[in-house]
């Protein structure tokens, strides 16, 4: 039986080492590969930006299929502050049931948990198998996950390991802080666009507009011959009318402002905020053209899709990426902040207080 349980774990996770004596069998598994040491932002219980701390983490050398990426830029999201708000809490009960040996853990014997999906950087090794990048080569990435998962790594790091099949050429005109906020704006961008099957000659109402993704789908919109009317606050109205789009204010009266708007009737419906689905209903956009990027319980009733990433593919962003090269499209950046724990915390405040016309980003250097 011990040898069994050997092969078995040998299988599983490398070489072992086994020490026997009469009574005990006692495993250790030491790593082949050599480990890297990278500097992480992350968070160890929830809360608000306070529980945001730096600290290192070990990552494995690549293996088949992955790369070791130097950070450049990292963006950041309203899913991050969701998460270390305390998104996953339930799943972090579950988790801790099942392992004893958190059942006692406080302060800095709890694992910290990454935050962050956007990135953007340069390949520094690749794993056996790679053929997409090469050392040297500068990428765009994207940590994928669903919202609800607990994320061992995320993208506020110095390093990271990834599925090479995550990362994307960034082209040289495009610079790493606009690589770095591009991933998620991108997938979910191009993911809401397939969903809604929006093209030319549709009239497109885009609630946020000038947000970090609303503004890529309005300028994705525009850019396939669609008419725009973009829904923002009346400080981001001029930015909307230089991106070639209609813009209306939120609030009170709105689907009149709309039906006014339009110079014919509203075809297709992406709401990039959350609780718009009605009004998608009232002007008359059949369920399958709305999509929406937050699920909420109006979405059922009205037919309507909950989309984005979940919609979206990595090739996406290569094709924004290259979009932006040509100049067909461009990211907002909102501001930068460097990689310190202080300064991080500041950009999600920021972020969290909302009204954020583009993209958030982090910088390495």
């Amino acid at each position: 039986i011990h040898l069994l349980s050997c092969v078995f774990l040998r299988r599983l996770y490398g070489r072992i080492l086994v020490r026997r004596n009469a009574c005990d069998v006692a495993l250790s598994v030491a790593s082949k590969r050599e480990e890297i040491m990278a500097r992480m932002i992350g968070y160890r219980r929830f809360g608000g930006v306070e529980v945001l701390e730096e600290g290192s983490v070990s990552l494995p050398a690549p293996a088949e299929g992955q790369v070791l990426v130097s950070v450049r830029a990292a963006g950041i999201n309203p899913v991050d502050y969701k998460l270390f708000g305390g998104l996953t809490r339930p799943l972090e009960v579950l988790r801790t049931i099942v392992h004893p040996g958190r059942w006692f853990a406080r302060g800095a014997d709890r694992p910290l948990r990454g935050v962050g999906q956007d990135f953007a950087g340069v390949v520094a090794a690749v794993g056996p198998s790679v053929t997409n990048v090469a050392v040297g080569d500068e990428v765009i990435g994207l940590l994928r996950a669903a919202p609800w998962q607990v994320r061992e790594y995320g993208s506020l790091a110095t390093q990271l390991v990834i599925s090479a099949d995550n990362v994307v050429p960034k082209p040289a005109s495009v610079s790493f802080e606009v690589a770095g906020g591009l991933g998620v704006a991108a997938q979910t961008a191009m993911g809401a666009m397939r969903s809604v099957k929006a093209d030319a000659g549709d009239v497109i109402v885009v609630a946020a507009a000038a947000g970090g993704v609303g503004g890529l789908v309005t300028q994705l919109a525009l850019a396939r011959g669609a008419t725009v009317i973009g829904i923002a606050g009346p400080p981001n109205a001029d930015y909307l009318r230089s991106l070639g789009a209609i813009p209306v204010s939120y609030g009170e009266g709105l689907e009149q402002r709309i039906k006014d708007a339009a110079p014919s009737p509203v075809t297709a419906f992406i709401d990039c905020f959350g609780g718009y689905a009605s009004l998608a209903h009232s002007l008359g956009v059949p369920g399958e053209r709305v999509g929406t990027l937050v699920p909420t319980p109006a979405i059922a009733l009205r037919r309507a899709h909950f989309t984005g990433g979940r919609d979206g593919k990595i090739a996406d962003i290569a094709t924004v990426a290259g979009l932006i090269d040509r100049g067909t499209v461009s990211l907002t950046i909102a501001g930068t902040y460097p990689f310190d724990v202080e300064q991080v915390r500041a950009a999600y405040t920021q972020l969290m207080g909302g009204h954020v016309r583009g993209k958030i980003v982090i910088t390495m250097d």
